[in-house]
């Protein structure tokens, strides 16, 4: 066999066997493929409104709680005296909140006007009245696309034999200056139900 031929042969079985490569190779290939998907779960929302205002990103409310006091003939309308009652207001709109959710409230006189005869007598939720338990604390729940849950807080300025200020004390608070208003806390405390 002469030269050329032999490089011919080897040149010809190079090219076959590389070809019976690829083709092998290819339709391998074709078991092999490799995809990707993306999973999308839209995220529960948790948009509580109290008094209107949303409390997204916020750790407190920036409008004030405004508190209705009840009617007297000796005391000047929307302000607070010894024997003087009110209650306010906390509707939770839950419309925009898409899970079931506990809250739990507290109610406390702030430090900065320590009004101690100041005292929270009864609540109401969506008009049942319901006494206090100790501790003071109103707990419920709240289903998921609720429009409205109307919670009233009642107090009173405790003027009778089992108050912790007498005459004198309510007299030296009315007429101290950095008394002029009587500030309330209140503490909400939102809690996702458990799905367990």
């Amino acid at each position: 066999m002469k030269k050329n031929d032999k490089i011919f042969i080897i040149v010809f079985i190079g090219i076959v066997s590389f070809s019976l490569l690829y083709l092998f190779q290819a339709s391998y290939a074709k078991y092999r493929k490799q995809v990707n998907g993306t999973v999308q779960a839209r995220v529960a929302s948790w948009d509580i409104k109290v008094n209107t205002e949303s409390i997204i990103n916020k750790t407190e409310l920036t409008s004030n709680i405004i508190p209705v006091i009840d009617t007297n003939q000796y005391v000047k309308q929307e302000v607070i005296a010894p024997g003087s009652e009110g209650h306010f207001d906390l509707t939770i709109d839950a419309t925009n909140v898409d899970v079931d959710f506990n809250y739990e409230i507290t109610t406390d006189v702030a430090a900065t006007t320590p009004l101690t005869d100041l005292i929270f007598t009864k609540y109401e939720i969506n008009g049942t009245q319901n006494n206090y338990t100790t501790p003071k604390k109103i707990t419920g729940s709240i289903n998921k696309n609720t429009a409205s849950t109307l919670i009233k807080v009642y107090f009173k300025w405790n003027d009778d034999s089992t108050n912790t200020m007498d005459n004198a004390a309510d007299t030296e608070y009315a007429t101290d200056t950095t008394h002029a208003n009587t500030e309330i806390t209140v503490n909400i405390k939102f809690t996702q139900k458990n799905t367990a």
